[in-house]
């Protein structure tokens, strides 16, 4: 192989760093079920967490399947609505850093499900994504059911 094409191959993959699917077992169940306790915390609200149980929308966290679908449209895209994202799918490397990044993808992609920055669901309806994100530590907990 010669110079030129080994560059263009690193340009190639350096340019689409994400291809395929995510590994869905690198994604932490929310640890909030959806639609629990209405109108306890607040009224319209349900009940969600962030280190305490706090009102969040009755229609978060979204379903499972469709949230990695749309993290998998966000991850070829390369950002939501302007904000890079990144997503490594290689479950062998567990680190801080790596855990800290899938999870930050997810809290974007969460935040700004329906469609645009901001309208979403808050972090407080996927506690297990909030965690990891903070600690680089997976999480896995139900935590709101």
């Amino acid at each position: 192989m010669n110079l030129v094409a080994i560059f263009a191959l690193l340009i190639s993959v350096n340019a689409y760093p994400y291809h395929g699917e995510v590994d869905e077992a690198l994604i932490p169940e929310f640890g909030v079920a959806r639609g629990t306790d209405p109108d306890v915390l607040q009224i319209g609200s349900c009940s969600g967490f962030n280190g305490q149980l706090v009102p969040i929308p009755c229609t978060c966290p979204p379903d499972r399947k469709l949230f990695i679908n749309a993290l998998n449209n966000a991850l070829e895209v390369g950002n939501v609505e302007g904000e890079p994202i990144k997503f490594s799918n290689d479950a062998s490397d567990q680190s801080g850093a790596t855990n800290k990044q899938r999870a930050t993808a997810c809290v974007i992609v969460l935040q700004s499900f329906n469609g645009e920055k901001g309208n979403g669901c808050p972090a407080a309806s996927a506690p297990n994504f909030k965690i990891q994100q903070d600690t680089g530590i997976w999480s896995n907990k139900i935590i709101v059911e």
